[in-house]
């Protein structure tokens, strides 16, 4: 599922919180969570699970590339859950 279509600014890194408290169960927990970038120059780091939320950063990039982060969650009842997050790099 698309989350959203953001901006990142060519070269910075950015800091991105993605809250699952509303998709997740009652009982249910994050065990794992695998994060990747489209793109060999936009890159992602691999991801940290903190509660309900999952938390990466988004690098580099080259002004004007267009990037998809895709962010796969699995929860403690083994449902799994995958979204993108589209990025267009722009000047800063």
């Amino acid at each position: 599922m698309l989350l959203g279509s953001k901006t990142h600014t060519v070269g910075d890194t950015r800091r991105w919180i993605v809250d699952y408290s509303r998709w997740l169960d009652n009982t249910a927990t994050i065990k794992s969570v695998a994060v990747s970038s489209s793109s060999i120059t936009c890159t992602t780091d691999a991801g940290q699970v903190k509660g309900q939320e999952i938390i990466f950063n988004v690098m580099g990039g080259t002004l004007g590339e267009t990037c998809t982060v895709t962010l796969t969650m699995t929860d403690s009842f083994n449902n799994v859950k995958k979204d993108t997050i589209k990025f267009t790099v722009v000047a800063p």
